[in-house]
């Protein structure tokens, strides 16, 4: 053996063991890091599933029973239980392939409830229980969830209430549910990888369960499962999840173990982990992707029921033209409570409608749907916009329903070209004609949902010949850290601008104060006198 040999033998023995150690040490920190990574994309998937299925539900159900239970609440209310009224409100929900098997109208008078109509079949809720349910409800300041059995059914019973000038009505519908509180996921749903179990309430137990579709026994339970609850009326629903087989897929389940496995192939892991990196960041782009369409189309379908409760059609009126415009917030993918509307009496006269209800939210768009309904009622059986007011002011209250709302209410007489203006917390309108553009002065009372000290104070507006009336919300003018006169000064230059119609210089006022992304719901309407 030559000289040296046995120091060069050493020394190649030290490298491989140091080799060897760091191998392994690389080969182990790459088992930890890609089992963790593994675990927390299940985890941030299981997480985001569960909650675009809660965001479904909550966009869904409550809206829906808010609409047409709360809705055809509000009509019996403002119409003093119709009963032609509330069928024909219902008549879309109650039927075989409805959401509602039977729905049933009370009247309550001096906390006692008494049946006025029943539409669909028969209800599993005994007389007793469903007078205990209508007490409870009248005093709720959102709709009510039980649950209900029979011999060979299992239902949901809601109770939506709706205060009017004739006393309190409680409308009540019961949804079916599954005997066996089973339910299918077709294969090519995101659900179909989950065990999903929805309770009614926030206790996981065999009585509160509402439906499943989990092949696993129930609760679902472990650092597996993953729990949402989100509100639904007077309780909430909660929804558990858990993974049937690995969301990200099998080979990252199985990656840890390979590399562990292969550690002696620490080069080639190495490169493959890279590759299953960059596979796991194109596939969280693609998921970021897919959650900003989610985003995009949750938006739409906002904008979409928005504008569902607007009016469809603005009526044609001798002598005038009108133009009507709504914008949602850039940036918010709720619903708001922004809304117009336009009410003929006669030939020469109407009602026209600006409001803005506080908040973005469901229950915003719930009561604006009710202000504006009763509105319409009110304006119908001819009542002058104070008095419209005054009864408004008797559907809401800020410290029970947590919301406020601002209207500006006109009675426009066309011929004498005379406006009867009354406001509720509103901005004023703005007038243009005769080469000038002013702001009539409109004694504002408290908005609806405040207690206010006297009526409110109708002013009376002359349109010039081939005069311009505006009426708006307040997210046309407003600004943060600016005051209102800046944003009035704003419209009032826009509004002098030069236009081939009523509708461009509305699209014109609103591009112009607003740009293409409002900060804030836009609603306005336009009134050109021709003559």
């Amino acid at each position: 053996m030559p000289d040296g040999a046995p120091g060069r033998l050493r020394a190649l023995a030290g490298v491989s063991v140091t080799v060897l150690v760091l191998g392994l040490v690389i080969t182990a920190l790459l088992v930890w890091v890609t089992a963790d990574n593994y675990r927390h994309s299940e985890h941030r998937l299981l997480v985001l599933q569960t909650q675009l299925t809660a965001d479904a539900i909550a966009a869904a159900d409550p809206l829906y029973v808010e609409d047409h239970l709360g809705g055809a609440a509000s009509l019996a209310a403002a119409t003093n239980g119709d009963v032609s009224v509330f069928k024909k409100a219902m008549s879309s929900s109650v039927t075989a392939k409805g959401p509602f098997v039977t729905a049933s109208l009370w009247r309550v008078t001096g906390g006692t409830p008494s049946l006025v109509t029943v539409v669909g079949s028969g209800s599993l809720l005994a007389p007793a229980r469903a007078a205990a349910l209508v007490r409870r409800a009248e005093t709720s300041t959102t709709f009510l969830v039980t649950e209900l059995s029979g011999p060979r059914s299992l239902r949901i019973g809601y109770a939506a209430p709706a205060s009017g000038p004739d006393g309190t009505f409680i409308a009540l519908a019961e949804q079916p549910l599954p005997v066996s509180r089973r339910i299918s996921v077709p294969p090519g749903s995101p659900l179909a990888q989950l065990n999903l179990a929805v309770y009614l309430g926030r206790s996981q137990t065999a009585a509160a369960l509402l439906e499943t579709d989990s092949t696993v026994p129930l609760p679902l339970q472990g650092t597996a499962a993953y729990t949402s609850t989100i509100p639904f009326g007077d309780t909430t629903l909660t929804i558990t999840t858990s993974p049937r087989s690995p969301l990200t897929g099998p080979i990252p389940q199985v990656l840890p173990w390979a590399i562990a496995a292969g550690g002696v192939l620490m080069t080639l892991l190495a490169a493959l982990a890279t590759e299953r990196l960059i596979r796991r960041r194109d596939a969280a782009a693609r998921l970021t992707e897919q959650v900003t369409d989610l985003y995009m189309e949750q938006r739409s379908m906002a904008e979409t029921l928005q504008h569902a409760l607007l009016p469809q059609t603005i009526p044609a009126i001798a002598g005038l033209q009108i133009a009507v415009r709504y914008r949602a917030a850039a940036e918010r993918a709720d619903i708001g409570g922004d809304w117009y509307d336009v009410v003929p009496l006669d030939e020469n006269r109407f009602v026209f409608v600006v409001g803005d209800v506080s908040g973005h939210d469901i229950r915003a768009a719930a009561l604006m749907a009710s202000l504006n309904y009763a509105c319409r009622a009110y304006a119908l059986e001819d009542h002058p916009p104070a008095v419209i007011l005054n009864r408004l002011h008797r559907m809401l209250d800020l410290a029970r329903d947590g919301h406020l709302a601002t209207v500006l209410c006109g009675l426009a007489e066309v011929r004498a070209h005379r406006v009867t203006l009354v406001s509720a917390g509103h901005p004023p309108p703005l007038v243009a004609g005769d080469g000038g553009v002013w702001y009539p002065h409109v004694n504002p009372a408290a908005p609806i949902g405040i207690p206010e000290r006297g009526a409110p104070e109708p002013a009376i507006v002359t349109i010039p010949a081939q005069g311009l009336l505006i009426a708006y919300t307040d997210g046309l003018i407003e600004r943060r850290n600016e005051p209102l006169d800046a944003g009035m000064k704003r419209l009032a230059d826009a509004a002098t601008r030069q236009a081939s119609s009523l509708d461009d210089l509305l699209d014109g006022v609103i591009t112009e104060l607003t740009g293409d992304e409002p900060s804030d719901d836009v609603a306005l309407i336009g009134l050109k006198w021709l003559t």
